[in-house]
């Protein structure tokens, strides 16, 4: 039987049992607790202290052991802490140190630390101050690692300065100027190319931050003593409306202007302007870019310049406007020069005045007519080699010994002359290009004066072709006109015979009124003057005849039209008579004359007469050729000659004005060819139509503006 101090022995054995389970479990649970805490600051790398101000006594966590490479069994004091420390920190971390016990805040700092193998590591070091009742302060705290991070942020710092190094060289070695501004349209960045076409500092050039809106340059900034903006002039007030407009709107942009260069010289450029805006829409930033597109230019204007001096060959305009066009193109493409072209006379030997639109007069009179030769300036000596011949500096070189002085005396320093080849290798001329400043040609030179000069020998290549055809078409209008002069032989005769005949009579009346007994001196006289009128109409017919007959180069210069059809019409009135034909005129009292070969017109308008003649010889019914003259549209005249004859021949009216084509039994095919190719060449026309009721009517007009054939 138990007692009741059994009972409480029992009690107390139990409750201490119970006690120590508790406490064990206790002690179990607080150890895992911090084996946890252990594992999360080795992985975290981040240890933990505590910090007595008072005693100074400093408490670590194991891996704040680690941190510092301390063993556990040291103890842990400020002094170890900055053996530690970073020299170059080590003044910081001690003043941090000494600050916090003094103020008792709380604290966070970074520093370096020297580890034993001479590594270095970096920490962040976070601090919380605590009071104790007796008011003495305690720090607790936590100390990281940070030297991954440390190293990342250096390796991140590194490749980003890298990537901004290759990023800046890259747009440094672009070939264009490129830059940004602030919204308000202020530079505020320039790359190299922009900075070295313009020959400005960056400092100068943000210095002058409004200098993309056009303002004048300041005095760093002047070239040749002038005050001048970067754009040119013509291009100015263009270039600075769209760009307020943009700076307005907010919207990109691009336009083309000339820019002027650090040495003074303008280069076409494309300006591109595109904003940077915010996440509300407002613009924050503007990238702005300048391309050179010089080369683009002038090969546009190169091409439609050879396109328009083609289309003047092909039309036939005079040579001189030719040159001259050449030339005028030619100073456009290269800024600052002088052109001229030379022509070579092969039988003198000499060098002719083509054209030099912009070159001294007294210049060109000066060397006009020079011979060739191996050292006679760049022209001579290239016409002489057959190649082409650079002169840099005319003061120097000795090619000009003969010419310095006249080519000094108007300002010339350079000249670059390339002879201009036929295309079987014949120097026909030279081209030149003359500067007031010493100067070497660039690649791009070189190739403006080949392609100039090969225009030059096509267009008088052009010329002399045409001169041998003129010529051969005046030969074979000749040949047919002596040939229709021939056919005409009888009638011509009777025409001449005519007036010769009244003159005969005449005298013999003009005889016996002298021989009476009382001569008739009145009727004598009227007599004598009867043979003037014949003897003068005999020979105004041969006159006629003989131009008809007489072979040269054509000769332009006014000529009334109404006075040729009235001498063909004489000079054939033997034809319409003799095969019954009745003419009728209607012939304008007010058409103005035009510019051309009278002979040419001549022979036009007796082709016409003819044929309508033989058209109607063998048609039964009223026989009548009628010749009308009249102002036409487009300051033109306008003749119709028309037949009551056989008609144009069906289905084939342009065929009869084709070469060797003829409806007649011994014609040659060649009248209206012929008379067409010479309307031609006066810038007229000719063609057929039906007549009605019957026959057919030819019609041909001509300007009475001298340039329109000129």
């Amino acid at each position: 039987m138990t007692t009741k101090g059994d009972e409480n022995e029992l009690l107390r054995s139990v409750a201490l049992q119970n006690a120590s389970s508790i406490l064990i479990a206790r002690q179990r649970a607080e150890r895992r607790s911090e084996a946890y805490l252990a594992e999360a600051q080795r992985l975290s790398h981040t240890g933990s202290f505590g910090w007595k101000v008072s005693t100074g006594e400093i408490i670590w966590s194991e891996e704040t052991f680690r941190i510092f490479q301390y063993d556990r069994t040291t103890k842990p004091t400020v002094e170890l802490i900055l053996q530690r420390v970073h020299p170059e920190d080590a003044a910081l971390v001690k003043q941090t140190f000494e600050r916090a016990s003094q103020d008792g805040k709380d604290f966070e700092h970074e520093c370096r630390l020297v580890m034993p193998d001479g590594a270095v590591n970096h920490v962040n070091v976070v601090a919380h101050a605590l009071s104790d009742e007796s008011g003495s302060i305690e720090f607790v705290g936590a100390v990281m690692d940070v030297s991954d991070r440390k190293r990342a942020e250096e390796e991140l710092r590194r490749s980003e300065a890298l990537a901004e190094q290759r990023l800046r060289l890259m747009v440094d070695t672009t070939p264009a100027m490129l830059n940004t501004l602030r919204p308000d349209g202020y530079l505020d960045y320039a790359n190299k190319g922009w900075l070295d076409y313009f020959g400005f500092s960056l400092e100068t050039a943000l210095e002058r931050a409004d200098v993309m809106k056009m303002s004048m340059p300041s005095k760093t900034d002047m070239h040749g003593e002038d005050w001048q903006p970067i754009i040119h002039p013509e291009d100015l007030p263009g270039f600075t409306d769209q760009w307020k407009s943009m700076l307005v709107s907010g919207k990109p942009g691009e336009r083309e202007a000339r820019v002027r260069r650090f040495d003074g010289e303008y280069r076409w450029h494309l300006f591109r302007a595109v904003p940077l805006y915010d996440e509300t829409g407002k613009v924050v930033k503007w990238y702005g870019s300048a391309f050179d597109i010089e080369d683009r230019k002038r090969a546009e204007a190169l091409l439609a310049g050879e396109k328009r001096l083609l289309e003047m060959i092909a039309m036939g305009v005079s040579r001189a406007l030719i040159f001259n066009a050449l030339c005028r193109l030619v100073e456009e493409l290269a800024s600052g020069s002088l052109s001229s072209i030379l022509l070579f006379d092969p039988n003198a030997n000499r060098l002719r005045h083509g054209a030099a639109p912009s070159l001294p007069i007294n210049y060109t009179e000066a060397i006009d007519g020079i011979a060739i030769g191996p050292s006679v300036g760049s022209c001579g000596t290239a016409a002489y080699r057959a190649e082409p011949v650079i002169v840099s500096d005319i003061a120097t070189d000795p090619l000009w010994a003969d010419f310095r002085d006249l080519a000094l005396t108007h300002g010339l320093r350079a000249c670059w002359s390339r002879p201009i080849l036929s295309s079987e290798g014949k120097v026909l001329g030279t081209f030149a290009i003359y500067y007031r400043e010493p100067r070497s040609p660039t690649p791009q030179d070189h190739d403006l004066i080949e392609q100039i000069t090969h225009l030059a020998s096509i267009a008088v290549e052009r010329e002399q072709a045409e001169e041998a055809q003129r010529q051969a078409q005046a030969d074979l209008a000749h040949v047919h006109r002596v040939t229709t002069m021939g056919e005409l032989t009888a009638s011509l005769a009777h025409e001449v015979n005519q007036p010769i005949a009244a003159a005969v009579t005449n005298a013999n009346t003009c005889l016996r009124w002298l021989t009476r007994e009382h001569p008739d001196v009145e009727g004598a006289r009227e007599a004598a003057s009867r043979i003037v009128k014949d003897g003068t109409r005999a020979a105004e017919i041969i006159s006629r005849i003989r131009l008809l007959f007489k072979k040269g180069t054509p000769e332009r210069e006014l000529v009334d039209l109404n006075e040729v059809v009235r001498e063909m019409i004489v000079l054939l009135r033997g034809e319409t008579t003799r095969y019954s034909i009745s003419i009728r005129t209607e012939l304008a009292a007010d058409l103005p004359q035009v510019m051309g070969d009278r002979v040419q017109l001549q022979q036009v308008m007796m082709n016409l007469i003819m044929n309508s003649i033989d058209a109607m010889k063998a048609v039964e019914g009223t026989r009548e050729l009628a010749i009308k003259s009249q102002r036409a549209e487009n300051e033109q005249l306008m003749v119709s000659v028309s037949d009551t004859g056989i008609g144009l021949p069906s289905q084939q009216a342009e065929q009869i004005f084709n070469a060797f084509f003829t409806t007649k039994p011994h014609g040659t095919g060649m009248g209206l060819r012929i008379s067409r190719s010479i309307l031609e060449s006066h810038g007229g026309r000719l063609w057929a139509a039906d007549n009605s009721p019957r026959g057919a009517c030819f019609y041909l007009t001509l300007p009475t503006k001298v340039e329109g054939y000129e």
